[in-house]
């Protein structure tokens, strides 16, 4: 067991459970520029073990019914196949170009990075209009066109594709779709997101584990840390202010992402 990943886990699983993000987007470039893991292997493990945690919170929102399982399956029709096709791209790089794979990932990290902060502010404008014309909490839910149920699989083999690459946006870049177009509740949309992060993020791990990408007792130590950090985060996100963790989860995120830039 390794004290400070375990630490480093913990202190990302309190800020997650704080906050529903920033879990990914925080772990995998520590791994990167702290721990010096190769970044291959740093998304990789990030992913494994991101799709434990996810399954602890989405079997408490389908427990609590805040899941609006049909949308997230419809996202999933699109996110998972596009993880794998990430998942393959770098493989494909990897086996032409060796180790240069890893440049390209820390750039495309780099970027998401930038991505997740801003839209962890947009999250938050959203999120303070939302509030002062919150809507009741739907009773069924989302209705589907033939047009939305293209566009959200299309939407999902964008973001997928992106997880798979970099590992960054299975939660942030999902709520804001969710915000801007689905009309849900907080806690119907906070439920699909990390219930659709789940599926996601599951598909993306066993493609990098396959690959040779995770590394189990890496992934192992993070676990040891996060999981009570989750729930620790979880119970305290009533008594600290949340919205001021979460611009400072952004600003991190903006500064590490423009280091790997």
């Amino acid at each position: 067991m390794d004290v400070g990943i375990a630490t480093a886990g913990f202190v990302v699983g309190v800020l997650v459970g704080l906050t529903g993000m920033g879990g990914g987007a925080l772990m995998a470039p520590f791994l990167i520029l702290a721990v010096g893991v190769r970044p291959v292997v740093a998304v990789g493990t990030d992913l494994a073990y991101s799709a434990v945690t996810k399954a602890f919170g989405a079997w408490q929102h389908l427990n609590m019914k805040t899941v609006d399982v049909r949308l997230a399956l419809f996202f999933a029709l699109g996110s998972v196949p596009g993880a794998l096709a990430g998942v393959r791209v770098i493989a494909l790089v990897k086996e032409a170009h060796g180790a240069a794979v890893d440049d390209v990932i820390v750039k495309l990290l780099g970027v998401m990075l930038l991505v997740a902060a801003a839209s962890i502010v947009l999250k938050l404008a959203l999120g303070r209009r939302s509030h002062s014309v919150a809507p009741a909490e739907p009773a069924a839910p989302v209705v589907f066109t033939w047009r939305r149920k293209v566009a959200t699989v299309l939407v999902g083999v964008v973001i997928g594709a992106l997880v798979g690459l970099t590992s960054v946006g299975s939660g942030s870049l999902v709520a804001v779709v969710l915000l801007l177009f689905y009309g849900l509740s907080a806690s119907r949309m906070v439920g699909t997101d990390i219930f659709h992060a789940l599926l996601l993020t599951t598909a993306a791990g066993l493609a990098h584990l396959q690959a040779g990408d995770v590394d189990l007792g890496l992934a192992a130590n993070i676990l040891v840390g996060s999981i009570p950090g989750v729930i620790l985060g979880s119970r305290l996100n009533v008594r600290v202010p949340e919205r001021a963790l979460r611009v400072l989860v952004a600003v991190v995120l903006l500064i590490v992402g423009l280091k790997l830039v």
